[in-house]
């Protein structure tokens, strides 16, 4: 059986527009065009794609099905296509990333420095977001590679990672926080605080859940999670929150004496930074380039914290 590529081209407009009214508006076609297009894919698989109902058209779990593979070769289409301008001679790619915040200055940015030095016609597009959605990314092909926290998770066999660097994670709070007026600070006086922390699938919330439960301790519900590092450091700097946080990303707070680590060594510790790629993925040459340069930038970070 062969499926038509205009086709699936329609089926994932109106799965993302959510109605044949909305997609015939999207991408120029008559309803009536699109009707019978998606009609004849249901015909062609014998299978319902969507459920019709009043507010529009949601997937079936076929279409569900349907719509991970449809996207999967739409992604290796303009790879194709941007497969053949490179070996035609055009000094010129697409690179999707996948990146933790925690990364972006100490690796995107000086990589992206030389690239446009080397390579200026490379655009690199960044996707940014916690460690289990940049997995899935990189498994459904949505990105070429990833630079993440390590969280352990079971790992998909399409997916490899490959140690990268190490980060220092800490736990911090505004100079002015209570925390830094008890004379015999400990963890359980920590559990009674108001916390701020990425959300579940960062290793970061890994590492809070860990740090408590081996000391015997119920990890504390935080007050407040969100991914959105601007979010995070507006509201340590009210003075108000605990956050458990890679160094880095307060690098500048800290040198300005708006944050300060806790003096509890046991709230410090490293996190590992991996690369994560499929398995089986084939690499174009821009991708290579940027993907070496950003491990050469890697191998140069110090391997300790200050």
């Amino acid at each position: 059986m062969l499926l038509n590529h205009r086709e699936l081209r329609v089926f994932l407009s109106i799965a993302q527009a959510g109605s044949i009214i909305a997609a015939a508006e999207r991408i120029g076609m008559t309803q009536p065009a699109l009707s019978r297009s998606l009609r004849r894919l249901e015909e062609t698989l014998q299978a319902p794609l969507f459920h019709r109902h009043a507010g529009g058209m949601t997937l079936t779990s076929f279409g569900e099905t349907l719509r991970r593979h449809a996207e999967m070769m739409e992604f290796e289409t303009s790879r194709v296509i941007e497969e053949i301008r490179m070996l035609n001679g055009a000094a010129a790619g697409f690179v999707r990333i996948g990146l933790v915040p925690s990364v972006i200055t100490t690796l995107l940015r000086p990589t992206l420095g030389t690239i446009a030095r080397l390579a200026p016609e490379i655009q690199v597009q960044v996707v940014e977001g916690a460690g289990d959605e940049m997995l899935e990314a990189v498994a459904s092909g949505r990105v070429d590679f990833a630079i993440i926290g390590s969280i352990n998770p079971d790992f998909t066999s399409d997916v490899i990672v490959t140690p990268v660097c190490e980060q220092e994670v800490c736990v911090l709070a505004h100079p002015d926080h209570p925390v830094f007026r008890q004379d015999a600070l400990t963890l359980s006086y920590l559990t009674s605080q108001r916390w701020i922390l990425p959300e579940k699938g960062n290793a970061i919330w890994v590492g809070f859940d860990a740090l408590f439960r081996r000391n015997g301790l119920t990890p504390p519900t935080p007050a407040l999670a969100t991914n959105s590092v601007h979010t995070l450091k507006s509201m340590v700097h009210s003075g108000e929150y605990l956050t458990m946080m890679t160094r880095v990303i307060f690098a500048l707070e800290e040198e300005n004496r708006l944050v300060r680590p806790l003096p509890l060594p046991e709230t410090r510790w490293k996190r590992e930074i991996v690369l994560a790629r499929r398995s089986h993925h084939q690499a174009l040459p821009a991708e290579k380039l940027v993907l070496a340069e950003l491990m050469r930038v890697a191998r140069t970070l110090p391997s300790k914290a200050e």
